[in-house]
This record gives C-alpha cells, sequence and structure tokens, in this order.
C-alpha cells in the first residue's frame, strides 16, 4: 500500500499537500515555509506601530486623568495653603482692647473703620455678644467670608480656612457681663504657650501683673492678670490651644493655635 493510502496517513495527515517529496516509503515536508524571512512584512509593521503607539496614548491618558492629576491638585492644594499663610498673620492687627473696652458699639465700629481695615459686621448672625465684627483678610471681601461663615469653619477645606483665618479676627463685646473678646488663629507659632506670651506683648499687658498661668480644666494654656487704665482697672486673661482641638479639617498646619484674648471689667 502507498504511504499516502495508508490508514495511518488517512486518519492523521490532514494537510496532504504539505507532502511534496517522497522517497519510497519516506515522506518529506515542504521546507518552503522555514525559507521564508522571518521579519514581518511591511504593511503589519504599519498596523503594529500604530497599535502600540495608540496603546502607549491609552495608558498615558489613563495615568494622566489618574496618578498624574492626583498628583497636580495635591501639589496645587499645597500652594494655595502656602500663599494663604504667607500673608501677613493676625496678630499684627489685633486691635487694644483696653482702648476700645470703654468705647460705645458705634465709637467702637468708628474707630476700627479709621484704621482702613476690612470688616464684615457679625453682630445679627449672633445672639451672645452686643457687638461682634470680623476683621478680614486683606484679599478677602464681605461677601466671601459670609459665605464661609454660612457653610461653618469645621466644613470648610484647608485652602478656604486658611485664606478665611489666616489675617483675619474676630471682636465681641458683651455689655451684660462687661466683656470683650479678641479670637484669632496664629499658624506660625507653633507652640500655645508662646502664643499666649505673643498675645500679651501685642496687647500690651505687663507681664508682672500676672496672677496665674498654666493650663485649665478646657485644656487651654493661659495667663491672667490686671491692667490699669484711665477707664477703671480691667481683669484680662490670653488663653490658646492647638487649633485641631476646636476644627478637624485635614491639610491645617499641625501646630496651628486658636488663641483667645479677654477683657473683664474688674
Amino acid at each position: 500500500m502507498a504511504l499516502h493510502d495508508s490508514l495511518a496517513d488517512r486518519l492523521f495527515y490532514t494537510n496532504r499537500k504539505s507532502y511534496t517529496d517522497q522517497k519510497e516509503n519516506i515522506a518529506y515536508l515542504d521546507a518552503k515555509g522555514l525559507r521564508r524571512p522571518f521579519s514581518m512584512p511591511k504593511a503589519q509593521r504599519v498596523i503594529a506601530a500604530i497599535i502600540v503607539v495608540a496603546a502607549i496614548f491609552i495608558g498615558y491618558m489613563i495615568v494622566d486623568k489618574t496618578v498624574l492629576n492626583t498628583y497636580r491638585e495635591a501639589a496645587a492644594f499645597e500652594k494655595t495653603i502656602e500663599e494663604n499663610l504667607a500673608r501677613p498673620a493676625s496678630i499684627d492687627t489685633l486691635p487694644n482692647v483696653a482702648v476700645l473696652m470703654p468705647l460705645d458699639n458705634e465709637t467702637i465700629m468708628a474707630s476700627l473703620n479709621e484704621t482702613g481695615l476690612k470688616f464684615y459686621d457679625m453682630t445679627e448672625l449672633n445672639d451672645s455678644y452686643d457687638l461682634m465684627v470680623c476683621k478680614l483678610p486683606d484679599d478677602m471681601t464681605a461677601e466671601e467670608a459670609a459665605a464661609l461663615y454660612a457653610n461653618g469653619i469645621g466644613s470648610l477645606q484647608a485652602t478656604q480656612a486658611t485664606k478665611l483665618l489666616n489675617g483675619s479676627w474676630t471682636l465681641g463685646v458683651d455689655r451684660e457681663n462687661s466683656t470683650m473678646i479678641v479670637r484669632y488663629c496664629d499658624f506660625k507659632t507653633g507652640d500655645p504657650q508662646i502664643a499666649v506670651q505673643n498675645a500679651v506683648i501685642k496687647e500690651g499687658f505687663d507681664t508682672a501683673s500676672i496672677t496665674e498661668s498654666g493650663v485649665d480644666d478646657s485644656g487651654n494654656t493661659f495667663s491672667t492678670g490686671t491692667i490699669e487704665t484711665e477707664s477703671g482697672t480691667y481683669v484680662w486673661k490670653v488663653s490658646a490651644l492647638q487649633l485641631d482641638e476646636i476644627y478637624s479639617i485635614s491639610g491645617l498646619p499641625e501646630k496651628a493655635c486658636y488663641v483667645g484674648v479677654r477683657l473683664t471689667s474688674a
């Protein structure tokens, strides 16, 4: 029986044309396929190149919209915070509470406006004080401040909080309790005790008049004393604590302090 007619040939050799050479009972495969060049045809190389370029482009777009975009947003976020904190500090423009204390509300506002600083009257938004006014950062309008306060400081992003809080302070007057209080944030000192000392010096309080210092039951670092003025004797208290004890805002400087200056008639 001829090789091509054998049962094994009929069962296993499906591509009979590939056997082109036969000597006696041995069939040899066609070697043309082995002699063909191994390089990809030009047309196929072009198509492959287009696929590779498209894959690289798509990959870049994916990375750009995820990793790189996230990095850019984080960098822009940090840059904005740095720019906000580079502005003049709140303590630079603090009012002298001992001077303002004996004045009525209208005279206090007139005195503040004479400084040329920008203010936002918050009296109608607060029932605890007869007068509540916020000194605004130089680059912020009353409308912007009102919108941020309406959202609640604790709900602000760090970029918004630093823009509002650095360079601003609030002044509250409580006539019933003969008290005036100024509150502000200290982003540069980093230590409540130093923040208290700086505020004492800024307000012109005599350190020799200090009657008590330490940490109160609420965790505030404080100093308290008295000051004699032409209008009478007042008891002052300056206190500070870490800002994150009051507001949990991601991205704020960890050692920022919240400072309060309180003056009360003796």
